[in-house]
Formats: structure tokens, C-alpha cells, sequence
């Protein structure tokens, strides 16, 4: 088995034009096309039998026959069009779709389509690589945007399709890299110096809001937790103390939070209308951070038992949450299922033997787990080499580069079609600024 090559880890990226991708892991497959059918087909069907229509008797606009087409051409009932292909699709599919016929683009434009087609997307890693790389790994991703240099941009949060990001010495932006909208976000960039946890829903009000820290720097007993709500006019109206104790364990996990910057280096899971991360990549903790985004307080809970803190993530999978780490010989990943979220029950579900150990040895090292099925996705950004295992450790592929030619960034980017409010309307002042999706 060939072991990763080991080099000198570079100091810096290197600078010039960088690309922000989200990293195609699996092939995306339409439902069409299980089906049988392609969508390429679909739409040839949709002209042929449109071409073929007769002419005589009661006329026929072809606005009608476009309405009418899309069912015709599959021979299946419109809700079956909708709910089981239309939902599956990739947005850019959709996008090209909407321009097909007019009841395609009224079918897929409805609030109820558009939440139903953001969760059946697959939730993808972010990573940037420079423009003049050429590496084959390019072809498997979708461009998102593109920077002039490496060091002048930062991503703070994502959540439902949307960015939080800032360039530097710059102001705070909005951006949704499937509409290709952005929207500036002062307030945030008149509250001093920060640290962002996350980017969320809030349900009662309808609004997204961002959490974010401020202090404690010298002493964790001084850290003050703020939420800004996203919206024009907003200023920081709640401020939270984190819980403070004489307990020994209370005050562990407290320094914990305060050293902890989820934005960095292991962002937030949102599940069951909470934030989770976890406080053990400085500390060795035994608690997770809770943040419930409805009544907005911290709360604590268990890790998994046997848990090693070496290189923890929480992770989405696909209905519950996980929890992986490296073992104490950093040779394989361990990932537990949350069983019974009220109950904080862990199951252990896979022991995942790494191929390439003399990569998971360096320290630099960390990994993701890529689905419900126990894939991992290991890297070290300063090595410039990457694999792609299942979980019984089988390679399934690998990347090479030049060192910091790619660096996985930890958020992931689940693409939605949903417009929220606070967008500029198309053709306004800020609508037309230039965008970061130039030359994509």
C-alpha cells in the first residue's frame, strides 16, 4: 500500500486568484436518471412531442402545449414530476429546467418545492484552490466564488444554503452561492473585535441571527455572548452570560467555550433547533456545547464514552447527529450515532481502520465524515494529500498536490434556492455591486 508522500509543510497558501468549491465526493445522479431516463432526455422528449403535435382543428398556443409538454413527455402525473424527480435535482439543474417551459418554472418556484428540494441536497465540503493549480481533483467540484487572493477573504458561518463571510479589513457579507445574491451586513462589522460561533434560524421570529463572542480573553469569567439579528437597522439587543459556577467541572467546560472558536476549526451542527460543537480541540473536556436557538441559552451535554480528543467533530448524519474521532494511535476514526437525544445515548457505530497511517500520523491531520454509511474524507492541508475511505477502511480515492494548493475549510454548504428578504431586489444599487461571482 503506498504510503502518502511526506513533505515540509508550508508556512502560508500560496498567494494569488483562490476559488472557494464545494467538493463532489459522489457523482451526483438525477433521479431521472434512475429512472431510466435522463433529463437531457426528458427535454427532447419535451420538443419532439411538442414538434409533433397536430395543427388542425382547435388551435394550440405553444405557451399551451409548453404547459402541457413536461407531463406528456414522462407519461407520469405532475406530483410525481415534482415530488419525486424535480426534488432531487441539483440546483443548477433547475435553474436550467425553469427556463424550459413555463409550468416548470412555476412547478419549482413554489415555497413548498423550495424547502423540500434544500433538504434533499447533499450537504458538501468547502474547500479553496488556486486558480492556476490544474489539478484533476477540479473537476469533481462546483465553483462558488473566487477571491482575488487567498488571505483577503474569511468564512464565518453557513446555514441553509447561505455564507457569512468577510474580506479583510472589509465589511460582513450574506451571500447565496446557488442564486448568486449577496448582501452587506454592517451592523456586524460595527461590534468590535469578535469571534462568530454561528450563523441560525430562529423560529419564533421568522429571522436568521448570528451568535457571536466578545472578551475573555484574559479572563474567561469576562466572556459575553451577543446575537444580532439579520436584518437592516438590526444592533445586538441580547446579550448572554455563560453559566458560571464554583464547580470545578462547570468551570472546565466555561474555559473550554471561551478558547473554543467553532468557526475555525470544528463549526457548529445544528440539530433538533440547537447548536452543537464541541470544546475538546484545546481542552479534553467531557461535555459538548449546547446552544438552544429558540429561547437562546447554553446548555451542556455528554460526549460519547471512550471518546479520545483527538481530533473531534460532530457531524451531520442524515437525520441524527455523530460524533468521530481519531484513535490515541491516530491510525483509524471511530464515529458513534446519537441514539436518544433526550437521553444523550451514544451507540458506537464504526471502526474505521485508516489506509494511509503515515498520514493520520502528522500532525496536522484531521478528517470529516462524509455520510450516514461511516465515509471519511482525511487531509492534511500542509502535506497536500487527501484520501477518501469507506467505513471499512477501503481507499476509494486519493488527491495529491502541491502543498496548500487545496485546504479544506470545515463548513459545509447544503445549496438552497430560497430567497430571504433582507437580498437587495434585483436591479437596486446594492443588487448591482460587483459580485464574487465574477468569472465563474
Amino acid at each position: 500500500m503506498r504510503p502518502a508522500p511526506r513533505r515540509a509543510p508550508s508556512i502560508l497558501p500560496p498567494p494569488g486568484p483562490t476559488l472557494i468549491v464545494s467538493l463532489l465526493i459522489k457523482n451526483p445522479m438525477s433521479a431521472a436518471a434512475q429512472g431510466g431516463a435522463t433529463l437531457d432526455s426528458v427535454a427532447v422528449d419535451h420538443r419532439n412531442e411538442t414538434a409533433a403535435e397536430p395543427t388542425k382543428g382547435a388551435r394550440t398556443s405553444g405557451c399551451r402545449r409548453r404547459r402541457i409538454a413536461p407531463a406528456v413527455a414522462l407519461n407520469l402525473p405532475e406530483d410525481i414530476v415534482v415530488w419525486e424527480i424535480f426534488v432531487r435535482l441539483p440546483v443548477k439543474d433547475i435553474l436550467r429546467f425553469r427556463g424550459a417551459c413555463r409550468s416548470w418554472r412555476g412547478l419549482t418556484s413554489t415555497s413548498d418545492f423550495l424547502l423540500a428540494h434544500h433538504r434533499r441536497q447533499p450537504s458538501l465540503p468547502l474547500l479553496t484552490a488556486s486558480t492556476e493549480s490544474g489539478l484533476p481533483i477540479m473537476q469533481r467540484c462546483r465553483p462558488i466564488f473566487r477571491f482575488s487572493n487567498y488571505n483577503s477573504f474569511k468564512i464565518h458561518a453557513s446555514c441553509d444554503g447561505l455564507l457569512l463571510l468577510s474580506h479583510t479589513h472589509g465589511p460582513f457579507s450574506i451571500c447565496n452561492p446557488a442564486t448568486r445574491q449577496c448582501a452587506p451586513f454592517p451592523a456586524l462589522a460595527g461590534t468590535g473585535d469578535i469571534s462568530i460561533v454561528a450563523m441560525y434560524m430562529h423560529h419564533p421570529s421568522g429571522e436568521y441571527r448570528v451568535l457571536y463572542w466578545k472578551g475573555g480573553y484574559m479572563d474567561y469569567r469576562d466572556i459575553t455572548y451577543y446575537v444580532l439579528a439579520v436584518q437592516r437597522g438590526s444592533s445586538p439587543r441580547l446579550c448572554i452570560r455563560v453559566p458560571n459556577s464554583d464547580s470545578p467541572g462547570i468551570k472546565k467546560d466555561v474555559l473550554a467555550l471561551q478558547e473554543t472558536r467553532p468557526s475555525a476549526h470544528a463549526p457548529p451542527i445544528a440539530f433538533q433547533n440547537c447548536l452543537h460543537w464541541d470544546p475538546g480541540y484545546l481542552h479534553n473536556a467531557a461535555r459538548l456545547v449546547v446552544f438552544d436557538t429558540v429561547v437562546e441559552s447554553f446548555r451542556f451535554m455528554h460526549r460519547p464514552v471512550g471518546a479520545t480528543g483527538l481530533c473531534n467533530h460532530l457531524c451531520d448524519m442524515e437525520g441524527s447527529m455523530g460524533f468521530s474521532c481519531f484513535d490515541d494511535g491516530r491510525t483509524s476514526a471511530k464515529i458513534w450515532l446519537l441514539e436518544d437525544y433526550e437521553r444523550e445515548v451514544w451507540s458506537f457505530k464504526y471502526h474505521v481502520k485508516l489506509p494511509v497511517e503515515s498520514l493520520c500520523t502528522l500532525t496536522y491531520t484531521r478528517h470529516l465524515v462524509l455520510s450516514h454509511n461511516g465515509d471519511v474524507l482525511v487531509y492534511n492541508n500542509s502535506n497536500g494529500y487527501m484520501f477518501h475511505c469507506d467505513n471499512t477502511g477501503k481507499k476509494i480515492e486519493e488527491f495529491q498536490c502541491d502543498p496548500w494548493s487545496l485546504n479544506i475549510i470545515e463548513h459545509r454548504l447544503r445549496e438552497s434556492l430560497v430567497k430571504p428578504d433582507f437580498f437587495p431586489r434585483q436591479g437596486s444599487a446594492c443588487a448591482r455591486r460587483p459580485s464574487l461571482f465574477h468569472m465563474l
